[in-house]
């Protein structure tokens, strides 16, 4: 008779199994997050589309355990597109709605760059009376996934709720699409109301104090601030009066990134390889700026640098995305086919001995923020503690 192991012993035989099977990945992943290779051959900056170059930067959403987004309402009579669409049709079918208030409201999704929107949002929602009881987490995802997902803002996504049987359509009154919305970071906002620009990203007080204050208050504040200016935007006849280049930012508000011209990076053995020997890099949090500013201080210290960074801008990352796509693409509609010249021959060469060229779109690099990616592995580290699959009945 063959003795029986003990159950204790048992599942420590299968734990020990599952560690040795996974050791290989996790020595990988500790190697990576120690040993950084970015200060010798820089930063990767090839992609076959700018957006993704910001793949992998974390953004958070308060959800059930298993990863469903939980639902924000929205006044449709607050929105832009709504008023637009709604006069429009008042005009052709009944004009007595013109002056009609709607109120209707539609849910959002909505997803945080900032970890500390999130947790603010979660405990928000823990305070009602019905979610004291319920499961709400903070969950990290891509923001690839997030802009996936607003880009259909106007119909939304479906949720998997059946059509209509005679018509065959779904309908967005009743659950069968969710919208999705990505709010920028309220303390990045903050530092982009003192610098340079700040009118791309949607900050156009008359004072940067003024931006700063109302940033502080939260997002409830701004976005009400947004709505004022949105609906002085419609009653407006005369032109915009936001500077060249912002009026399409009259309402909104964009996502912060920061530039700073000393921080520019060289990389000798990144220019050998690819030619590329520049990089532009645009900071998501402005802390990562000012560290990135005192290490080169510490570096360069014959140089007498100041303490703070100098003539750093804003720039609203969407532009900047769509910016580089348009350049991309004007370079790939006027390439000309090969052919052998001199300079031709000569070209790889000149980018990587010849002299520095201006910097262009394709050099811009976006560092995450530290402090997202901080909080994303404290939230991996913590695990979620129940299967992504509901359980069968």
């Amino acid at each position: 008779m063959k003795p029986r192991l003990h159950p204790l012993l048992l599942a420590l035989l299968v734990t020990e199994a599952v560690v040795a099977e996974n050791l290989p990945n996790a020595v990988l992943t500790s190697t990576r997050r120690f040993l950084n290779f970015g200060s010798l051959f820089g930063s990767a900056t090839y992609a076959r589309t700018p957006y993704e170059r910001v793949a992998g930067h974390p953004v958070f959403a308060v959800t059930t355990p298993w990863g469903s987004p939980y639902m924000s309402m929205e006044k449709l009579s607050d929105l832009d597109e709504v008023v637009q669409e709604s006069r429009a049709a008042a005009s052709s079918s009944n004009p007595q709605s013109v002056s009609e208030e709607r109120t209707e409201v539609r849910t959002v999704a909505l997803y945080y760059m900032d970890p500390d929107d999130a947790i603010a949002a979660h405990a928000e929602m823990k305070q009602m009376d019905a979610m004291q009881s319920t499961d709400v987490r903070v969950t990290s995802l891509s923001l690839t996934r997030a802009l996936r997902q607003a880009t259909n803002l106007g119909s939304g996504l479906p949720t998997g709720a059946p059509a209509d049987a005679l018509t065959g359509k779904f309908d967005t009154s009743q659950g069968a699409s969710l919208r999705y919305k990505i709010v920028p970071p309220k303390r990045q906002l903050f530092y982009a109301a003192r610098c340079k620009g700040r009118e791309r990203v949607g900050l156009q007080s008359e004072t940067a104090a003024q931006d700063a204050q109302t940033v502080i208050l939260g997002n409830s504040a701004l976005e009400g601030l947004n709505i004022m200016r949105r609906r002085n935007k419609r009653e407006r006849k005369g032109a915009s009066t936001a500077p060249p280049g912002t009026a399409h930012m009259e309402g909104y508000t964009g996502i912060p990134v920061f530039h700073c011209p000393a921080l520019r990076k060289r990389h000798p053995i990144k220019g050998l390889i690819t030619g590329q020997r520049q990089e532009t890099p645009l900071f998501f949090n402005y802390e990562d700026l000012e560290a990135a500013w005192n290490q080169l201080k510490q570096r360069q210290a014959k140089r007498n640098m100041p303490d703070k960074p100098e003539n750093v801008e804003v720039f609203n990352m969407w532009d900047v995305l769509a910016s580089m796509d348009k350049d991309a693409w004007n370079k790939r509609k006027n390439a000309v086919f090969w052919k052998p010249s001199a300079a031709a021959i000569l070209s790889p060469l000149k980018r990587r001995f010849g002299k520095l060229e201006p910097p262009d779109l394709q050099d811009i690099t976006f560092v995450p923020s530290s402090r997202a990616i901080d909080y994303k592995e404290r939230i991996s580290r913590r695990g979620n503690g129940k299967a992504r699959l509901r359980p069968m009945r």
